[in-house]
């Protein structure tokens, strides 16, 4: 895991900067396919990680991540992160504090539609059909 800068090369890797005392917390935002790997080795590392979203290309890969950080990862020690802005709307605040009423959740499934003005870049393209149920253990 090479970095691509000029300054690159012999004990500059990614690797060599995790093992770093000065560096509590990386930002990772690469192609998602890359993604879970400095994720993971981020975490081995003990350092604090806010990652992009989707986290990985596919959900096996996404679980075995989540799975990993769950299993393996002390959260009194290291946060995972990642860059979701809905999180922080005041609707999906209220709609969270709504379903811990209901107690456990075995399963949800969402569906969201939003109006796409015509001349957006997503107008008129297809529709992403892999809308997915989750399962919650």
């Amino acid at each position: 895991m090479d970095l691509y800068s000029n300054d690159s090369g012999s004990g500059k890797t990614y690797h060599d900067l995790l093992l770093r005392s000065d560096i509590d917390a990386v930002i990772v935002a690469l192609p998602i396919k890359n993604q879970p790997e400095y994720i993971e080795a981020a975490l081995k590392a003990s350092k604090h990680v806010l990652s992009e979203k989707p986290i990985a290309e596919n959900l096996n890969d996404a679980e075995q991540l989540i799975q990993h950080y769950n299993k393996n990862i002390d959260k009194s020690k290291v946060t995972w992160g990642v860059a979701e802005n809905f999180r922080f709307l005041e609707s999906y605040a209220y709609a969270s504090q709504e379903v811990e009423k209901l107690g456990r959740i075995l399963g949800f499934q969402v569906k969201v539609f939003s109006y796409v003005q015509p001349g957006n870049q997503w107008y008129g393209k297809p529709r992403y059909s892999n809308f997915q149920s989750f399962q919650m253990s």
